[in-house]
């Protein structure tokens, strides 16, 4: 963006999903945790999608929009404004949370394979709070 003075990377851009990288890789918690985390989601922002795929607690590889032959076990959907509601420094009630946001927020949904969902729960969260960190870049 012309003039803008902050560098930080904005979601849902290649960028942003390469600082969450950066971010997961460094994180010694997870490094623990994420071992044996291996799973493929996809995060649906809107009209966006990006495949994310994990490998023992780290980011292995990001597909910005997945071909129609790309799967994955695990969907998480919401609107644009679900996310970015979502990485706000301080999040409102019932987006604090994967499992707040799926509960509470009408427009967001965990969809596809529950059971791999919920054995890497621990990893995703942590993901996720590293991800309310780098914030959405649009503050």
């Amino acid at each position: 963006m012309i003039g803008r003075s902050d560098t930080r990377p904005v979601f849902p851009d290649r960028g942003w999903f390469e600082a969450l990288r950066e971010a997961v890789a460094a994180d010694a918690e997870l490094a623990v945790i994420g071992r044996w985390c291996t799973l493929d989601f996809a995060l649906v922002a809107g009209e966006e999608t990006v495949l994310l795929r994990l490998e023992e607690g780290k980011i292995s590889e990001i597909v910005l929009e997945p071909d129609i032959g790309a799967t994955w076990s695990v969907t998480l959907r919401g609107t644009r404004d679900d996310w970015l509601t979502f990485l706000r420094p301080v999040p409102p009630p019932f987006y604090s949370d994967l499992l707040a946001m799926n509960s509470r927020v009408p427009s967001f949904a965990i969809e596809g394979d529950r059971r791999v969902f919920v054995r890497h729960l621990h990893a995703l969260g942590k993901v996720f709070r590293l991800a309310q960190q780098i914030g959405s870049g649009n503050d």
